[in-house]
């Protein structure tokens, strides 16, 4: 694997991070992903399925997107991903980076605070000889994020 064919698989990482899904630009989502991409989602899936509002945690990546993404994007406006750790071998991609959003609309059943929140998520990306993603999976810190728009733990 070349250092090209490397900077280019992280170059991809970012722009569908920090541009593409952000600013629900499909159109570049499927010039990032191959149709048949799976997604492996934990975290806010995890939220919506406690709250009654399933959204699918695994499946096609572009399907995901039309049926989670949009829903978490209304509820979680303004969202930037800022990357801390990256890590590339070969056409693998590791990193973990922080989001922060503006809870302005219901999320996971809880009504909009108004506020800015944050969370850490940690993602994986495979990419085919082309450059194009084939493969995804994230981890969000979902009871970080439960807490800062007023859920709170019952511990029994």
């Amino acid at each position: 694997m070349t250092d090209a064919v490397v900077q280019r698989n992280l170059d991809n990482t970012l722009l569908l991070l920090q541009e593409a899904m952000p600013k629900g630009d499909f159109d570049l989502i499927r010039s990032l992903v191959t149709p048949d991409a799976p997604i492996r989602r934990a975290g806010f899936a995890d939220l919506y399925a406690l709250s009654g509002d399933a959204i699918p945690q695994s499946g096609n990546f572009v399907e995901w997107l039309e049926a989670g993404w949009k829903v978490l994007s209304g509820a979680l406006t303004d969202q930037t991903a800022e990357a801390r750790d990256i890590v590339a071998s070969g056409n693998t991609v590791m990193l973990q980076y922080r989001m922060t959003a503006l809870h302005s609309g219901t999320f996971a059943g809880a009504p909009a605070t108004g506020r800015r929140v944050e969370w850490e998520e940690i993602g994986v990306l495979h990419f085919d000889d082309e450059g194009k993603i084939t493969d995804l999976w994230f981890m969000c810190q979902e009871l970080s994020l439960a807490g800062q728009i007023g859920y709170q733990a019952q511990l029994s």
